[in-house]
């Protein structure tokens, strides 16, 4: 089968990367001042390369006395001049797009790429697929369902394109690649009726050989799973009529692009109206080739892993690696291990209690195995030392390299008297106290309250009207004291803060049921791409804690 013949290809390809970076871990030094070197030399005629001294620069300390650390305030009038058509202001190289970033509130962030910049992302891309198939096999047996969002929301005054560039990544696919690997047209993600584009999303994947879903949220996976059994009857007619009944009239452009998913396959309907009669309608069972999910699985994300099973049953879910539109951060090179990209771009690393201070950041091989760190960026699409504000962990070493591990975005820390509450915090003590109340819950978020004393209220959203029932006051009770406790075990300042009474005991508030699934349809409509939805779990933005507000109800008595 020419899919094979793909993957054997890729497995080749992959192999040479493979041991490029596995040689790259033995001296990382080495590999990341010759990363930085020949992003630099590349650039040293540009306005910021002039402007910094690039000509000069000939270690990694001349560089980091010569550029300051950046954010992106700081290179966004540099950023302008390029979208609004000026050459060789950050890159000799011309961005041929610019990646916008899913903020949930004010303007968004225009990130340049260039064809360097690309080919540096695509190498941990490929370094990785082929530690993936190596771990997981049957992936080689089918297609991939991926989730990615439009390639171009828009263009800039110079006519340059803006948008994600996980659907710009897709549409520069090879051809047989995107026949053979990755079928779904890119079309389906143009739709922009929520219902409408999820269903069309289902209606072309049940008559296809899938074997792997891939997108980065699990809460996307979800909603993919959840809809299969709403629209269940109604997709398995289209199928065996050959015809496209989504909640929303589609365009005829986008019918057009869908032709050859519509087709009357009345044998793959009988096969699905039987899973429904033997009650075996769910992912594992549809598509028997299924091997994998790929998803995020740390930090926040890894709070609604917990809902898989309950569709999926015991289908492995491998992490999507750490990485964003400004960079790739880690490639894996197994089950469980993310090292970081070294030939990619080039690092720093600044120790999460120490940003601001003026001490020189640490480099990959002067980390600290479970140390937590600000990561910067410096990237061949004309990012330098920039600080993406995220904060990753070093669990371990492969060589001389560190292990990764994606922490938390870096400032959202709440702290009322000094316990410095993090995200992670908060979201292990909510997955302890719940499997402790063996409680299900579909969405959390803890909100920090100053009234009648400085406490911590945790809303959250029940598993199904269902489970809702269940919240009697003796349940809530239990549940607050449980995530009481535990934010005491995963933070000591704040259990000193509890003994003291400087912080009041939590509060529990429970949202409509549905709520959250409103929010993920509210920020996408708002421009958010739906496979990048991400609440956080401590202290919200005002946006999303007004959204919430009207959802809170009072499940039970405290």
């Amino acid at each position: 089968m020419f899919r094979n013949l793909l993957y054997s290809a890729f497995g080749i390809l992959g192999s040479r990367e493979a041991k490029a970076l596995e040689k790259a871990s033995l001296d990382p030094g080495a590999t990341q001042l010759a990363k930085l070197m020949s992003i630099i030399t590349a650039n040293a005629d540009t306005v910021y390369g002039k402007e910094h001294g690039f000509a000069s620069i000939k270690t990694v300390s001349d560089f980091q006395d010569a550029v300051p650390v950046n954010e992106y305030d700081n290179l966004q009038p540099y950023i302008t001049r390029v979208s609004e058509g000026e050459q060789n202001v950050l890159t000799s190289e011309m961005p041929f797009m610019f990646a916008t970033t899913s903020g949930t509130t004010g303007a968004r962030k225009l990130i340049p790429i260039t064809r360097s910049y690309v080919k540096e992302f695509r190498q941990a891309s490929v370094s990785s697929g082929y530690h993936l198939l190596r771990s997981f096999p049957g992936v080689a047996k089918g297609v991939s369902l991926s989730v990615f969002s439009p390639a171009e929301e828009g263009r800039t005054s110079a006519g340059i394109p803006y948008g994600a560039i996980s659907g710009r990544l897709y549409l520069e696919e090879p051809p047989l690649i995107k026949k053979y690997v990755s079928p779904l047209p890119y079309e389906i993600f143009l739709i922009k009726d929520y219902e409408s584009r999820y269903y069309t999303l289902l209606r072309c994947a049940l008559v296809l050989p899938i074997s792997s879903i891939y997108t980065l949220n699990p809460s996307t996976i979800m909603v993919l799973a959840r809809r299969l059994q709403t629209y269940a009857s109604r997709l398995i007619e289209d199928v065996e009529r050959g015809t496209l009944t989504a909640p929303v009239s589609l365009p005829k452009d986008i019918q057009s692009a869908l032709r050859h998913f519509l087709k009357p396959q009345p044998g793959r309907a009988r096969e699905l109206r039987k899973l429904i009669e033997n009650d075996e309608f769910k992912p594992t069972k549809i598509w028997k080739n299924l091997s994998l999910m790929c998803c995020w699985t740390k930090a926040a994300a890894a709070f609604y892993l917990q809902d898989l099973p309950e569709f999926f049953d015991d289908l492995p879910v491998c992490d999507i690696t750490y990485g964003a539109s400004e960079g790739r951060g880690t490639v894996s090179i197994g089950q469980g291990k993310q090292v970081l990209a070294l030939r990619s771009h080039f690092f720093e690393f600044i120790p999460e209690n120490e940003l601001g201070s003026g001490k020189r950041p640490l480099l990959a091989e002067q980390l600290t195995v479970g140390e937590s760190y600000y990561i910067l960026f410096t990237t061949s699409s004309g990012l330098y030392r920039y600080n993406i504000n995220d904060i990753v962990k070093v669990a371990g070493w492969h060589n001389r390299a560190p292990l990764l591990e994606f922490q938390h975005k870096g400032g959202n820390i709440s702290s009322f008297t000094g316990e410095k509450l993090t995200e992670s915090q908060v979201t292990n003590a909510v997955s302890a106290a719940i499997l402790e109340c063996n409680l299900k819950l579909r969405f959390f978020t803890v909100i920090p309250k100053f009234r009648p004393e400085p406490h911590y209220e945790l809303w959250c959203e029940s598993f199904s009207e269902e489970t809702a029932k269940r919240l009697t006051p003796e349940v809530v009770e239990n549940l607050r004291k449980s995530f009481d406790r535990h934010l005491g075990l995963m933070n000591i300042e704040y259990d000193a803060k509890r003994q003291s009474d400087r912080l009041a005991e939590t509060t529990v508030e429970f949202l409509i049921v549905g709520a959250y699934e409103d929010l993920r349809k509210h920020l996408v409509a708002g421009g958010v791409p739906d496979a990048q939805v991400k609440v956080s779990h401590l202290n919200p933005k005002k946006e999303i804690l007004g959204f919430l507000q009207e959802y809170c109800k009072q499940a039970a008595p405290r």
